[in-house]
């Protein structure tokens, strides 16, 4: 029998079971289904519920599923297809389904992952897999440990299928990678996915993986599932250990679950939330159970709506889109509240940079040094992409470039990010959360760098992506943005709900609630 025809037979077998499976969920033998995939057209759009539920009544394999998304891959991803892996791990991934198909025959069941492909953002370290934080001066580094989320997730049976493109070392919002080639949008491939987990993002909506993990400083989680139309969730600062990242700001770093679905979130949240002996700012509080959370709904909730400042300048689309969901969110009981944050809130801009790039410059050179101990910054300078050597070249006395004075950004990280974190916490004390749009403008062209068009006008085009979304990851409070809704080219638009601080549950709740009354996940056509 021949490559092809085995690959054939593969996928005919994951068809087969597939719709056996959902015919077993149908006759209401077992849980819940979060959000109806049609199970007879492709796996690789169904949730990582649902597959943990055919795995869990042996239905499919490990090893079938495994295989399956790796044909998915080597079909659609690739520099000519979505570009979204720098590094696939298919044998070592195939050789740990088989182990868990073997435990599975043994009566051990290892949970909701068991068996279940995630794919990691590549500055997310993986023991005896290269980490190259999409930066060739990376390209051969292979971390001697893993990051503490790693760990958890093979601990409950998740198979880690590969590492992501990204924008190189997570310094920008277009995922257009110097070394690697940029990542294309799934829904519209001349269009960027967005960044800096754009590869996380579209590999999650393009069916090359169950879910995955980002990380986010500024937008990086929320931004790339909002225009590949997924649910991207921004932890609260601490709730998800960070040890075992390529760390660009150690403030404001954290690592967060993309996927298809709200609960897919709730699942992959629970396993990788908690206590990491290895950095010091992640909670020791116990963690709740977060999919309880997910059966009840929007009734009595209220909801903080800023207009000035979220809602002031979007693109019309947008506009369109968002206001329907907030009309569609009164259906569902919730009651909507005009909020008004500080009247200087838009100087939070200004603080989160200079925060930014004060700890960027040292965290690198520091990261360098793993591979290299004499690394310094100017050494590699010029091996570095644009994006990357034009601010760290600032930071080290490239002409003309002014370096963060040491007092300004302590006054940043004393004084000024506080008065943005009381302006939140003004408007949260009466309210349980806040929404709003997650980007202005949905995907743009690839190639686009630095400007794009916003209402017949020219805007930069990394503030503008960051402006509803770094303030929140600024004072690392906790938000969610799922997919609201798509502009008539085909584009998805998101939505966020932004909570107070360790209340990950309640705008799970919400984002649950209202993507049930929606639906609005829709897979691309590949």
């Amino acid at each position: 029998m021949s490559i092809h025809e085995k690959r054939m037979d593969r996928r005919r077998f994951l068809q087969t079971s597939l719709v056996a499976g959902a015919s077993v969920m149908a006759s209401g033998s077992i849980p819940h289904i979060s959000h109806g995939a049609n199970l007879k057209e492709d796996f690789g759009t169904s949730s990582l519920y649902e597959l943990s539920r055919l795995i869990y009544n042996r239905k499919i394999s490990c090893t079938e599923l495994v295989q399956g998304y790796l044909d998915r891959i080597k079909r659609y991803d690739g520099q000519e297809g979505i570009n979204a892996f720098i590094t696939l791990n298919g044998e070592e991934a195939i050789q740990e389904a088989k182990k868990l198909d073997d435990m599975l025959k043994q009566g051990r069941y290892l949970g909701p992952l068991h068996g279940i492909p995630i794919a990691l953002k590549d500055n997310i370290e993986t023991k005896g897999i290269r980490t190259t934080g999409g930066t060739k001066v990376l390209k051969n580094w292979v971390p001697p440990s893993e990051g503490t989320v790693v760990s958890r997730l093979k601990v409950k049976g998740a198979i880690i299928i590969g590492k992501n493109n990204m924008h190189e070392l997570a310094f920008g919002m277009t995922n257009n990678n110097p070394h690697y080639g940029p990542v294309k949008n799934p829904y519209d491939k001349a269009r960027i996915p967005g960044g800096s987990s754009g590869g996380t993002a579209a590999a999650v909506a393009a069916g090359l993986c169950a879910g995955g993990l980002g990380t986010e400083t500024g937008s990086s989680v929320r931004m790339p599932a909002a225009l590949c139309g997924v649910v991207g969730l921004r932890p609260t600062f601490g709730l998800v250990g960070k040890s075992g990242t390529i760390e660009i700001a150690f403030t404001r770093d954290s690592i967060g679950p993309i996927t298809r679905t709200v609960e897919d979130t709730a699942i992959l949240l629970q396993e990788i939330a908690g206590p990491d002996p290895r950095d010091p700012d992640a909670s020791r509080s116990e963690i709740p159970n977060y999919r309880e959370f997910l059966k009840t709904g929007l009734e009595g909730v209220r909801l903080g709506v800023p207009r000035k400042y979220f809602y002031e300048d979007n693109d019309p689309e947008v506009e369109r889109i968002i206001e329907q969901s907030l009309k569609t969110l009164e259906k569902l009981g919730a009651k909507l509240v005009d909020v008004q944050l500080a009247k200087d809130f838009e100087l939070f801009s200004l603080v989160g940079i200079k925060i930014f790039i004060a700890e960027c410059v040292n965290l690198v050179e520091d990261y360098l040094k793993n591979v290299d101990p004499a690394a310094t910054i100017e050494k590699y300078l010029p091996e570095f992409g644009p994006d990357v050597s034009g601010l760290l070249g600032a930071q080290k006395g490239t002409p003309g470039a002014k370096p963060v004075p040491a007092y300004e950004y302590l006054k940043a990280i004393r004084t000024d990010k506080a008065r943005v974190l009381r302006s939140f916490q003004e408007v949260l004390i009466e309210n349980h959360a806040l929404v709003a749009p997650t980007t202005p403008v949905p995907a743009t062209k690839i190639g686009e760098e630095r400007e794009i068009e916003l209402r017949g006008r020219k805007v930069p085009l990394f503030s503008t992506f960051a402006r509803y979304t770094s303030p929140t990851s600024l004072v690392g409070l906790p938000a969610i943005s799922i997919p609201a809704g798509w502009t008539t080219g085909g584009l998805p638009v998101g939505i966020q709900f932004i909570g107070r601080q360790w209340d990950e549950a309640r705008i799970i709740q919400m984002a649950y609630a209202y993507q049930e009354a929606t639906k609005w996940y829709r897979p691309p056509k590949l």
